[in-house]
């Protein structure tokens, strides 16, 4: 069954009126939708484009559910969300996300920075080298966004840029790498729809980090003042 006609039978099933879909070629994996009156059309990513029958099922049924505000059925949302997750989604659709993936530079070394050299410095201090090389990157995003993050299903560990400046210290910076990396050896706990990425054992693993003070203090430091920049009128 192809997309419209998957969500058109659960449209049916939800009394939905008439129902849409088609894909869209999001730079992440998103899905939108939009009403009027007595019709809802969506946008899939089209990274969802090769998902097996029973997923594209759960799909709609879990994006109409929430588009109407209704209780998903038991086992759907779970389906869906873990394949999305999944690298076995992933793993073939790598080389439209990175042609995509316009914030990210995969260039280790930056203007002050090497994070290539951060990274085995961290993985032998904190992981005694155990610890696979990723996807190393810089992300052009602003910090009171994020300041790092790990995609566990196409192995890509990211830095903000801001964090390339000879003003920050560099332990800052091998902070947010460890806590990365913590996120890549622990992974997410709980089912699909109730994953805990913070967990007691990461904030306690967290805090080994021989900074963590300092490194907790600039990281709200950078993230406050670009909160604050943003909010300046431009002359």
């Amino acid at each position: 069954m192809d997309l419209e006609a998957a969500f058109r039978q659960v449209g049916k099933q939800l009394s939905a009126g008439r129902v849409s879909a088609e894909y869209h070629p999001y730079a992440e994996l998103k899905h939108t939708w939009s009403r009027r009156q007595s019709s809802v059309s969506f946008r899939i990513s089209d990274y969802m484009d090769s998902a097996p029958g029973d997923v594209t099922d759960a799909m709609a049924w879990y994006l109409l559910c929430k588009a109407f505000g209704k209780a998903c059925p038991d086992g759907m949302a779970d389906r869906y969300l873990g394949y999305a997750r999944s690298r076995e989604m992933w793993g073939p659709k790598k080389p439209v996300y990175v042609s995509r993936a316009r914030s990210l530079s995969f260039r280790p070394v930056g203007s002050a920075r090497d994070l290539g050299t951060v990274f085995d410095y961290v993985n032998s201090c904190y992981f005694g080298g155990s610890v696979r090389r990723p996807d190393l990157a810089w992300a052009r995003e602003s910090p009171s966004v994020r300041l790092g993050f790990y995609f566990e299903p196409l192995d890509i560990l990211a830095a903000n840029r801001a964090l390339d400046s000879e003003k920050v210290p560099r332990y800052v910076l091998e902070f947010v790498v460890y806590h990365e990396l913590l996120h890549g050896v622990l992974g997410a706990k709980g089912p699909p729809t109730r994953r805990v990425h913070h967990t007691k054992e990461f904030r306690e693993l967290e805090r080994r980090f021989s900074m963590y003070e300092d490194a907790e203090a600039w990281l709200t430091k950078l993230a406050r003042k670009r909160r604050a920049e943003k909010g300046v009128p431009q002359v």
